[in-house]
């Protein structure tokens, strides 16, 4: 069942893994972008027309302030948008889309076993200059089991990433997930490969794991803004069952996504 949350400067989405052996959701929110850098300093905004204003903060507050200033605010049309005035520019955003539950196929036989796979995507749009992270969480250990009957399940994958998808041993049925990220180079390097094995490299998609638990996995680390038309950022899903005797029905994996800004 898709699940809609929202939270601080972050987006969370709930997907379902359904199995007859199916996992999602998003949101917005605001950061802070600056005008200028060098290796030394960042200048969050240029505000050279009021002598007056400025940041302010405690432990327990932020406080920005302006004077004198003319004709600020929004205006927009059909073709821009122009955010004009110190305070109106600082605002920037992120959002995440929000893909549909999935199911895993095909059907895997109760008796002989099989695998299933499946994938969802997640577009994200970050214009924050630091860009942004991404973390998977099941919401039961093991994440994939049978709803009516949780007796019945699969194993979490490894817990540690590793290269190439393991068959599990003969009894035995797993679940788990490989990040396929739009740019490699943003996916954490646990989950990067060199053509052989993970944690090294540069090559994303190739590192399979399981959840651990109930615990946040990271699993993207993008260091800079999104063009316009963001990033899309894609999870594959994969359960096997070799030989483990398994009641016939839906079995249902619920993944939360967080996405938050750096």
């Amino acid at each position: 069942m898709l699940k809609y949350n929202k939270m601080k400067v972050f987006v969370k989405t709930t997907l379902i893994c359904l199995l007859v052996l199916s996992i999602l959701n998003g949101f917005c929110t605001t950061v802070v972008a600056y005008v200028m850098s060098s290796s030394n300093y960042q200048i969050q905004a240029d505000n050279a027309l009021v002598p007056t204003g400025g940041i302010g903060t405690t432990v327990n507050y932020i406080f920005r302030d302006t004077m004198g200033e003319v004709s600020t605010g929004l205006s927009d049309s059909a073709l821009y948008k122009i955010k004009a005035g110190f305070q109106e520019m600082l605002e920037t955003y992120i959002s995440v889309s929000v893909p549909d539950d999935i199911s895993l196929t095909p059907a895997i036989p109760g008796v002989s076993g099989g695998t299933a796979t499946g994938n969802a995507t997640w577009t994200v749009v970050a214009d924050g200059s630091s860009g942004f992270s991404m973390n998977l969480q099941a919401s039961t250990t093991p994440a994939m089991k049978m709803p009516s009957d949780p007796t019945y399940y699969f194993s979490d994958h490894t817990l540690t990433p590793s290269y190439g998808w393991t068959a599990p041993d003969t009894g035995v049925a797993s679940f788990g997930f490989t990040i396929a990220a739009a740019i490699a180079a943003d996916t954490v390097t646990a989950f990067k490969d060199n053509g052989a094995a993970c944690g090294a490299g540069s090559n994303t998609g190739g590192c399979w794991s399981g959840f651990n638990g109930t615990n946040n996995i990271s699993v993207i680390n993008r260091s800079t803004r999104t063009d316009n038309d963001g990033e899309d950022e894609i999870v594959n899903f994969k359960a096997q069952s070799a030989g483990k005797l398994l009641k016939d029905g839906q079995y249902q994996a619920t993944i939360t996504t967080t996405v938050s800004t750096n």
